[in-house]
């Protein structure tokens, strides 16, 4: 299985290691591509799980470096994972990650993937208690969040659901859920065709589910969309978490390839 891994964070953002060791433990891994994909700058004041304007800089001159020092042992790129309200420009990125994790109500900034508990506060606040009122508001925001960002891959695109394991907080064959999801999706196809299977909730809070859920990879696959493989990682140890797993449910779903990213573009891989 050929490896290869896009959507990692460092101790620029809110990852747990440097991207140095990001890099060595990708190639321990045995990579082929590796990509960190930072958090960009937003204009939300209290977010300070991301770059500075002062980090950002620097970010982008120590992954040229770590591309130029680990040249020949794996291809490395450097991403930007940009909100809808980023605010810095991402000219010095190889690729854009586009997620959306803040929605905006009556003038406050709710976190999309916040705690049970935080996300139960802002339903009850702000949406009567409607937790499907909420994710019609967030894919609402996420249907553009390909046009926003201008982005190469979409990122976690239900992350609404981190919390609702086993539909514990609400029922996601619901008709509204499901409408608003597609609509979304939709939207995006318009701009980006390509979307990332996503492990890191699996891995950092025990979801038995990637993002996005298995009828939502059927219905990207019958509506022409394309998937790449993702871990999400904050750590070494996650990188390339339950890759093997992902690809044979990618086949399940009735994809016949996954992308990866080189220096010739992205380009298709067999399943």
């Amino acid at each position: 299985m050929r490896l290869s891994n896009f959507h990692a964070h460092t101790t620029y953002a809110d990852g747990a290691n440097t991207a140095e060791e990001m890099v060595l433990a990708a190639i321990a891994k045995g990579l082929v591509e590796f990509g960190i994909s930072e958090h960009g700058h937003t204009s939300i004041s209290w977010d300070d799980y991301n770059m500075t304007p002062e980090s950002m800089p620097l970010y982008f001159a120590e992954m040229r470096g770590l591309q130029a020092k680990y040249a020949g042992q794996i291809e490395l790129f450097c991403g930007v994972e940009q909100d809808a309200y980023g605010d810095l420009p991402t000219d010095g990125a190889d690729y854009i990650i586009g997620s959306t994790h803040f929605i905006e109500s009556r003038g406050e900034f709710l976190i999309v993937d916040n705690g049970a508990a935080g996300q139960l506060e802002s339903v009850n606040a702000h949406f009567g208690g409607d937790f499907i009122a909420f994710a019609e508001a967030y894919f609402a925001a996420e249907a553009n969040i390909a046009r926003i960002t201008k982005c190469d891959i979409v990122g976690h695109f239900d992350l609404v659901n981190k919390n609702n394991e086993r539909d514990r907080l609400f029922d996601t064959a619901h008709p509204r859920y499901r409408a608003a999801a597609l609509t979304a999706m939709e939207e995006i196809l318009k701009t980006c065709r390509l979307f990332e299977i996503n492990t890191g909730a699996m891995y950092r809070v025990g979801r038995s589910e990637q993002y996005p859920q298995d009828w939502l990879l059927r219905e990207l696959r019958a509506r022409g969309g394309e998937v790449i493989l993702s871990s999400d990682s904050h750590d070494c140890d996650s990188i390339g978490f339950r890759f093997a797993e992902m690809e044979e449910l990618l086949r399940v779903c009735g994809f016949k390839s996954r992308k990866t990213l080189t220096r010739d573009g992205f380009i298709d891989i067999p399943l």
